[in-house]
């Protein structure tokens, strides 16, 4: 699931901040250029002592843009680093709230065991329908699986968000011996698993950026009900459809 792009006002600040970081950066680098070349006509053009009084009256007027010129390089590293992650979590569903991620309508297959159809129509961030397809799934219960990846609240300013994505729709034996040993049902969903999540997993618990990530589900023995499936701060959870 690719998801465009949308610039919010956020993420418009972001890019101010990074501008703002560069010119900073750009005229400390100018400033510097401008002090040896100083210094170079300072060693030409005049005796030793005369040199040295005018080089430290120059780095003293100098020494405050050395200071901006490394404030810059920190409020563009900070920007690029929090785009980046902007941009990386856009086909995430932004945890703002409950969501409705999906409606699920399981039922037995008639005289067979451990089967059953499962009808899982998936919504968009917006509450738009993406898409609504049957599946024959083998097992007890309908399982639905997603990724959750949660950004610490002051970043949440910032318009990073903790996000959510589907993954999986699977099946799931009651009885221990056939979840060991039958044939499971595993339909991907939303590309699975990406190298984006698996990336953040890894670092979750070093980076000041990410306060958690971790997978999620729920499941439900099919009994011919339909169920909306919302997505929250705390994970997945079903409730019947009115």
């Amino acid at each position: 699931m690719t998801v465009p792009i949308v610039l919010g006002a956020p993420q418009i600040i972001l890019l101010i901040v990074g501008l703002i970081g560069l010119i900073l950066l750009i005229s400390s680098l100018t400033s510097l250029a401008h002090l040896f070349h100083r210094r170079q006509e300072l060693e030409e053009g005049g005796e030793r002592e005369e040199y040295r009084r005018k080089l430290e009256r120059y780095r003293h007027r100098h020494r405050f843009k050395w200071g901006r010129g490394m404030l810059g390089l920190v409020l563009l590293v900070i920007a690029i680093c929090l785009l980046w992650l902007a941009t990386l979590t856009q086909t995430y569903l932004g945890l703002t709230g409950d969501i409705r991620v999906a409606q699920v309508r399981a039922t037995p297959v008639a005289n067979e065991q451990h089967e059953m159809f499962v009808e899982l129509i998936l919504y968009n961030k917006d509450g738009q329908q993406t898409s609504d397809n049957t599946y024959l799934v083998a097992g007890d219960e309908w399982m639905l699986q997603g990724d959750i990846i949660k950004f610490p609240s002051w970043l949440n300013i910032l318009g990073l968000h903790s996000g959510y994505k589907l993954t999986r729709l699977e099946g799931r034996f009651d009885d221990p011996n056939l979840e060991r040993h039958a044939t499971h049902t595993v339909i991907v969903l939303n590309g699975g698993d990406d190298q984006f999540f698996k990336t953040v997993q890894e670092q979750a618990w070093s980076s000041p950026f990410i306060q958690a990530a971790y997978g999620n589900g729920v499941f439900l023995a099919p009994d011919g009900k339909t169920y909306n499936v919302y997505v929250s701060q705390t994970g997945l959870y079903a409730e019947p459809a009115k």
